[in-house]
């Protein structure tokens, strides 16, 4: 089983700040916040059903943040 840690998702967030960057400067200032405001958006809906769950604080924000940006271990 693999399984998503910190230093990968630090990384994932670093992919997807550069890709929204990237994607703002070829496609347009809109589209790079569409990139950006995708994965805002599905980290808000992982906390929230993480909060729904009943994982509160701390471990929940640490979970979603780990679901939503946790793919980039299998980037390196």
């Amino acid at each position: 089983m693999i399984r998503a840690d910190l230093p990968a998702a630090h990384f994932g967030v670093g992919i997807v700040v550069v890709a929204s960057v990237v994607v703002g400067l070829f496609a347009g200032s809109i589209a790079g916040a569409l990139v950006a405001g995708f994965f805002a958006a599905l980290f808000f809906v992982a906390l929230a059903v993480m909060l729904l769950r009943g994982i509160r604080g701390m471990d929940a924000g640490r979970r979603a943040y780990l679901f939503t940006f946790g793919w980039a271990n299998w980037v390196y």
